[in-house]
């Protein structure tokens, strides 16, 4: 049997991809993908730490944040390195190849209260957007009904430019007490903004129009403890998967803002399953 994993197209994340058949699960996605080790890259990280891989398969690149707040880019295929983007003066908290029609560009947020962009053929910042002084930027996200807001999170506001002209069209500071680590913009309702937080609050925003909490605000749902992690699944993208700082995943309706699964004990789950499947593969074997 033939397991590789690959990069996605354009993402912060990788798609593992099997040659074994696969089975549906209730909410549209799969039960189980079994990885294997496709290639291994020497690296030149020193003492330094990683934050976050970002890789984009259209220019067959690979870029890590590190504890240095640099950003480093390899070759996913033969492990060359190519080159760093250095100016954050801060720790980076996210990095993605997301900005539409842009795959040669990376952004990164930080704690020096930027969202920047990259151009990975000369490793040169093309663009800053910047809150206030004492801001740190912990999440960000391009979308909006014409693809062209990008979204941040940051000290118990939720930050909105016109990433076409860098002009900022709204800050929405109503909505949560804490700091927002993530925002989403809705995979299939690109005007539908998601934005998670320390306060444990899930938001959901329409960015249509002339922005505001008073009359965007759509509902707001109650993870009751600090969110960590979010993203979209299901046929329709109609499902929130929540992960929390003391790692209980819920699983929500963000539409209808129903919660239908609430795991306390997430992680001894996932290392049961975990031991279940080596333990079977090493029988195998």
């Amino acid at each position: 049997m033939e397991v590789e994993a690959e990069a996605s197209p354009c993402s912060g994340l990788f798609s593992p991809v099997t040659s074994d058949s696969q089975s549906p699960n209730p909410y549209g996605s799969v039960a189980s993908r079994r990885l294997g080790l496709k290639n291994s890259i020497q690296t030149n990280f020193g003492d330094d730490y990683v934050f976050q891989i970002a890789s984009c398969q259209e220019i067959s690149t690979l870029a890590v944040s590190l504890s240095t707040n640099a950003l480093k880019f390899y070759s996913p295929e033969t492990g060359q390195y190519m080159g760093e983007c250095k100016g954050h003066e801060g720790t980076i908290h996210e990095i993605s190849f997301s900005v539409p029609s842009s795959p040669q560009v990376i952004c990164s947020c930080s704690s020096d209260g930027t969202v920047r962009a990259w151009d990975t053929r000369n490793f040169k910042q093309i663009s800053a957007l910047r809150g206030s002084a004492s801001q740190e930027m912990f999440t960000f996200s391009f979308g909006g009904s014409n693809g062209n807001l990008l979204a941040a999170g940051s000290n118990a506001q939720v930050l909105l430019w016109d990433w076409r002209n860098s002009k900022q069209v709204a800050c929405l500071e109503e909505s949560h007490m804490d700091d927002v680590t993530q925002v989403k913009f809705a995979p299939n309702q690109q005007s539908k903004l998601i934005s998670a937080a320390v306060d444990g609050l899930v938001c959901v925003f329409d960015t249509d129009g002339d922005i505001d909490e008073d009359s965007h605000l759509l509902s707001v749902m109650n993870a009751e403890t600090s969110v960590a992690k979010m993203g979209f699944f299901g046929n329709m993208y109609q499902k929130l998967w929540c992960l929390t700082h003391i790692e209980t995943l819920s699983v929500w309706d963000w539409n209808d803002g129903s919660r239908e699964l609430n795991l306390e004990d997430a992680r001894s789950l996932a290392t049961d399953k975990w031991n279940l499947d080596h333990g079977a593969l090493s029988a195998v074997r």
